[in-house]
């Protein structure tokens, strides 16, 4: 699950632990909205056994090893809103795009 850490990430994270399954999640912690926001977002989710959490960024981080033995991956990691994207247009191509297309080489 990327954007673990996020609304949409964190509450279907929720829904497939709560059908059985185990999930991984990941999230960079961008400066999007407060940190604390997504720590609370988590919780549910880390009080799970079934649970893994990586703190790591698409754009950088090595992926291979968080894939291995993943079978779906939910991609919900994004820069949400219009807005950021004319006042952020760099960060927010990096965190959309590039982010995203690494997630595809990778898997």
């Amino acid at each position: 699950m990327t954007g673990a850490a996020g609304f949409v990430g964190s509450h279907l994270s929720e829904q497939l632990l709560a059908a059985g399954h185990t999930v991984v999640g990941v999230d960079a912690f961008i400066p999007y909205y407060p940190r604390a926001i997504k720590e609370r977002n988590l919780a549910t989710a880390l009080a799970n056994p079934a649970y893994t959490f990586h703190e790591l960024d698409l754009r950088r981080a090595e992926l291979a090893p968080v894939l291995d033995g993943v079978e779906i991956v939910f991609h919900t990691a994004a820069m949400a809103g219009l807005l950021k994207s004319w006042q952020q247009f760099e960060e927010y191509m990096s965190c959309n795009i590039l982010a995203t297309q690494r997630l595809l080489d990778a898997a």
